[in-house]
């Protein structure tokens, strides 16, 4: 079998829903048959931790393996490395109990029906991935300016991963683990990840909050600003650095000449928060 059709093999099976004692399993079942047909019954029949010390690594070439293959392994890898080596070339194939339909279409309207519960604003949506069955992952993206203008409280989007899990365990039944296992792997990431942060950035805050903000009175108090994200709080963070030797007053004048003008653009002041350094 030449390596690129090996390669095609390996891309077919998801090695990833075994562990480690699957592949030894494997390397054992292989390993001593191996060395009965090449070495006779009576070798066959010495102690494994022999007969690996001295054959393993024939066994390995044999097994498509180069010996740099196993250069910086001790025994125990070097038979997990192997025993994966077998399954890739299907030499055995490993027994499953994973599914053969995909959970996010099986249970869509289940899904669905859950997400519409939260009534998230359009800024918001809900991902899925299912790269083969019942290996599911996950995660959450939001419009970063719509959602830095916005009123209403986002707390329910950091309950939906918990809350989501939930509903695949408990409410739905299923197991976490591995697909092989009979098992979901399913995992919905925390947080949120921001969409158009860095459009917002460079026409936004650099072209046009920086440029206005030169005609507050205050302004000569700023000597700079850094901008980042809390994408745990869903926020946009603007911290200002004054100038040297400007008083107190000054500088909270300033602040709040900042925070007015943000908020006549729009802008909800526990969103795109305002903080110094």
């Amino acid at each position: 079998m030449d390596k690129k059709h090996i390669k095609i093999l390996s891309e077919n099976i998801n090695l990833s829903e075994y562990s480690d004692e699957d592949f030894v399993e494997v390397f054992v079942m292989e390993f001593r048959p191996w060395i009965r047909k090449n070495h006779g019954d009576e070798i066959g029949e010495y102690p494994m931790s022999l007969l690996v010390k001295k054959y393993i690594k024939d066994f390995a070439l044999e097994s498509g393996l180069e010996e740099t293959d196993l250069r910086y392994n001790n025994i125990l890898n070097q038979m997990i490395r192997i025993g994966r080596e077998l399954v890739k070339r299907e030499i055995i194939k490993l027994p499953s109990l994973r599914r053969d339909i995909f959970f996010t279409e099986k249970f869509k309207k289940i899904i669905d029906h859950f997400i519409d519960s939260y009534n998230f604003p359009d800024f918001v949506k809900i991902h899925f991935e299912e790269t083969s069955p019942f290996k599911v992952s996950g995660w959450i993206t939001v419009e970063f300016e719509p959602a830095m203008k916005y009123n209403g409280d986002l707390k329910n989007v950091h309950a939906f991963p918990r809350e989501l899990t939930n509903l695949v365990t408990n409410y739905m039944g299923f197991e976490l683990g591995s697909p092989a296992h009979g098992k979901i792997d399913f995992q919905f990431g925390g947080g949120v990840r921001f969409l158009g942060v860095d459009e917002w950035v460079k026409n936004v805050l650099n072209k046009k909050i920086k440029k206005e903000i030169k005609t507050l009175p205050n302004k000569s108090a700023l000597h700079s600003m850094k901008f980042s994200t809390n994408t745990g709080a869903i926020r946009g963070e603007i911290t200002l650095i004054y100038s040297r030797d400007v008083w107190y007053t000054r500088q909270n004048t300033f602040r709040d000449e900042f925070k007015e003008y943000l908020t006549s653009l729009g802008y909800n002041p526990m969103r795109l928060l305002i903080q110094d350094r």
